[in-house]
This record gives C-alpha cells, sequence and structure tokens, in this order.
C-alpha cells in the first residue's frame, strides 16, 4: 500500500476553521548540503512561519543534520545560514500526520560577495564610494565603456532562463527593463560609473535581487552567469526493505538517493513539478506507481509488497492526501520487470547495488527451477562500435558468471550482447548514456 502526501502552497483549512496553531503537527529531519560541494552545512536556521509570527524550529548540526517539530501552522519553512541564500519552502500540514517523519536533503547556494564589475546579492552590500563619473553623454569614448554579457541560469540544473532583467541606475534614478533571449543571454553596455540594482524575474524560481558596481571603462569585454534559485520541489519516500527508488518520464530517470543514517529514506531535491512514474525495486518485485509532485514538499510511503499481486485503482488527483493501492509486478508473470544492473563507463565491473538485486534474483531462481533467464548485454553509444559490441557481452557474462557463482545452474542462462543498438534512453547527455550501460534480465519459462 502507497499513502501519498503532497504539500503546497496553499495556507491549510486549520487556519481557516480559527484552529490553535501552536501544536506540532509533523516532524522534518534531513541534511543541509552546500550545493557545489555536497558538503554538509552547520548553524543553519530553520524558521516556521505561522500565523502568530516566525518560530526557531530548529539548527543543524556539524554534520549537517536537523530534526524540527513544525507547528500545524505552518505555512512556510525559512532556511538561513550565513554565507549562503534563504530558501523558504511552502508548507501544507494535515491533521493525519502527527507525529509522522519526514525526510529531506535540501541543497543551499552560495552567497556572492561584493565586488567590482561582478554581480552580487543586495545583502552583501557594505559601504562604498566611487571617485568620478563620465556625465557628458554627448560624446561616447569606446575605449569609457564596459560591454556586459548577463547569462541567466537555473543554480541546480544549470540550462538557461527565459528571464526579466530591471536595471536600476543610481546616479540617473532612470529603470530599465528587459528580457532574456531564448538562451538566457542578455546583453548591455555602461559609460558610466555606478552602482546598479538588478532585479531579476523567472517563473518558478525565486527572486534575485542584486547590484553591480561598474567601475572599469576600459573597453573590457564582461560575462556574468546569475543563477536563480528554484523554488524546490523535494520528493521523499519511506521504502522499508526497497533496494532502488527511481522517478521516470518519458524522457529521463532520476534516481532517488538513499539518505546514509536514515534508514529506508530516499529523497531526490533537482526536480521539477509535474506527472512522473515512481518505481520502486524490491530485489525481484517491482513496484511502480503514478505520481504528481507540486512545488514544495511531497512524502510517499510504500509498503513492501507480498508475492501476490494487487490491483491497480483508476489514477487519483493529488489535491488531497490519499491512500492509494500500487501494482505490485510479480516475475512468474511479469519477466520485463526485472530491475536493470547498470555500470560505469568502459567498465563492465558489478556494482554493488547490482550485486545485491543479483543475490535476490539467484536466491529466487533457485527457489523457481522452471525458469531460465536471459541476460543481455547493452552499451551507449560512445567509443568504437566493435570494441562496444565486446564490451557488452563482457558485462553479459559478468552477470552470469556472478549468478553461477551462487549456484544457479549455467545451462538455465542465456547470454549476449548487442552493443549500442538498443538504446532506452537518447544518447544525448550523460545521464542518459548512464541509462543505456546496462545489463537486461527477462525471467523465461523453461521449455
Amino acid at each position: 500500500m502507497i499513502r501519498f502526501l503532497t504539500i503546497w502552497l496553499s495556507v491549510i483549512s486549520l487556519l481557516a476553521q480559527g484552529q490553535q496553531v501552536d501544536s506540532s503537527c509533523f516532524r522534518l529531519q534531513g541534511r543541509l548540503i552546500d550545493l557545489a560541494t555536497h558538503q554538509p552545512l552547520n548553524a543553519a536556521q530553520l524558521v516556521a512561519k505561522t500565523l502568530n509570527g516566525r518560530q526557531k524550529i530548529s539548527t543543524s548540526s556539524q554534520s549537517g543534520t536537523f530534526s524540527a517539530a513544525l507547528p500545524c501552522g505552518t505555512t512556510d519553512l525559512y532556511i538561513e545560514r550565513i554565507g549562503y541564500r534563504s530558501h523558504t519552502i511552502p508548507i501544507r500540514l494535515f491533521p493525519s500526520q502527527q507525529n509522522m517523519p519526514v525526510t529531506v536533503l535540501i541543497p543551499l547556494i552560495p552567497v556572492d560577495r561584493q565586488n567590482q564589475d561582478k554581480p552580487y546579492l543586495q545583502t552583501e552590500q557594505t559601504s562604498y564610494v566611487q571617485t568620478d563619473s563620465i556625465t557628458d553623454q554627448s560624446v561616447r569614448d569606446n575605449n569609457r565603456v564596459q560591454h556586459n554579457t548577463f547569462l541567466i541560469t537555473d543554480a541546480i540544473q544549470g540550462k538557461p532562463l527565459s528571464a526579466t532583467v530591471c536595471l536600476f541606475y543610481t546616479k540617473t534614478g532612470e529603470k530599465r527593463c528587459l528580457g532574456t533571449n531564448a538562451q538566457g543571454w542578455l546583453q548591455r553596455d555602461f559609460d558610466q560609473k555606478d552602482i546598479i540594482a538588478l532585479e531579476i524575474r523567472s517563473i518558478g524560481y525565486q527572486p534575485y535581487d542584486g547590484n553591480l558596481i561598474v567601475e572599469q571603462l576600459n573597453g573590457q569585454f564582461l560575462r556574468h552567469e546569475i543563477r536563480l534559485q528554484r523554488e524546490l520541489t523535494l520528493f521523499s519516500v519511506n521504502a522499508p526493505e526497497a533496494t532502488r527508488c527511481e522517478l521516470r518520464t518519458k524522457a529521463k530517470t532520476v534516481a532517488l538517493v538513499a539518505m546514509t543514517g536514515y534508514p529506508h529514506q530516499y529523497v531526490a531535491y533537482d526536480l521539477s513539478p509535474g506527472p512522473y512514474e515512481l518505481v520502486v525495486n524490491y530485489g525481484v518485485q517491482v513496484i511502480r506507481q503514478p505520481v504528481h509532485l507540486n512545488t514544495g514538499l511531497n512524502y510517499m510511503s510504500v509498503d513492501q509488497p507480498s508475492m501476490n499481486p494487487v490491483s491497480t485503482p483508476a489514477p487519483v488527483s493529488p489535491s488531497v492526501p490519499v491512500a492509494v493501492k500500487a501494482t505490485v509486478e510479480p516475475l512468474m508473470t511479469l519477466p520485463d520487470s526485472l530491475p536493470m544492473i547498470y555500470f560505469e563507463q568502459g567498465s563492465y565491473q558489478l556494482r554493488p547495488d547490482s550485486q545485491d538485486v543479483l543475490r535476490q534474483i539467484a536466491q529466487y531462481m533457485k527457489s523457481h527451477p522452471a525458469y531460465t533467464l536471459q541476460i543481455t548485454g547493452h552499451t551507449d553509444n560512445v567509443g568504437n562500435p566493435q570494441i562496444n559490441q565486446t564490451l557488452s557481452i563482457y558485462r553479459a557474462l559478468v552477470t552470469a558468471r556472478f549468478l553461477a557463482n551462487l549456484g544457479v545452474a549455467e545451462n538455465l542462462l542465456t547470454k549476449d550482447g548487442i552493443g549500442s543498438r538498443q538504446p532506452i534512453a537518447p544518447n544525448d547527455t550523460e545521464d542518459n548514456r548512464a541509462l543505456n550501460r546496462r545489463v537486461s534480465l527477462k525471467l523465461r519459462t523453461a521449455q
């Protein structure tokens, strides 16, 4: 059984009913990390916003971990740390969540410190006095100008963004708002020393308010990348005994991170709102469930399935918390549901997580001798096709040898390698190529 909960940006019904908001509704736990280095962040403040005001609820430890009890009236969670941009996460709480811990992994983005000829956050502004300026604009000296190109990107995914950039010129009081092109670029020339305020807005992202000190007017060409902080879409899954959790769309697969120190908890933060398929692997069984993620905190709990298939109800709107049943796929009738075995670039060495899956498959095959296993090796399209063909065969052979060493009869194992001829994802990005470096497994009834 799967219990699905999504936490949105609206004020909860408890507030509309005039109920007290001081008591705790549920616990939030997890870890804060630096987005670029993935190092843990200590001394970050977690603050809940309620109708009664702001309430500090936790501080991250030296290892970046925290545990916080959120008041029932919480509408937003603020995460604040010196040297990092603040995060605002919309929260919606439900009475049924009492004492239910939700585990998250949250990245923070370092601030850009005040500097000359480089954008920085207005919160980092200190006293600064410029020495001179050009006031006669009737004559423009090409050597007394600064050429600037601004690139607006997603701070997590790095993709360019369409955005509106407003420039406030301190010395003239002029305000000018411009749009980036489809590739996220905007070009502007400055011919006066000035401190220019920047307001950058893009749908689905937190506002960026910064400054740019224009100091060097020597004809130089400067490029500035300004990274916008997306309104986070967090996903947390409680899946006891699962070996792997991932979200899938037609275009990509996102593996959820198993949280160290939090058993059975799988999380992701680099997501966009929208529909996905959640795939939870339990060795030789797989649960598949459609989910729709919204901006803010999304949570799901998955029970370990029995060997008996459970019927799937009609899709349910995720606008309220609901209890739904998942599709449990027993391998006796759905052999294609076996997990893929993935490999690193150019390697045929089995990863530890793949070995765990193969151990469970071996145990299953030894107790069900009526099945054979088709093992097919694959590669991405990088490199020489003949070498890839050989590599795919090696991947199949290594997988078969591992199963044979666990007691599976070799006559039940069929091996093949087909190189890069059957990709399951476009070979256009490293993430997609990683999906194609695999061994596929199919159980068949022995003839």
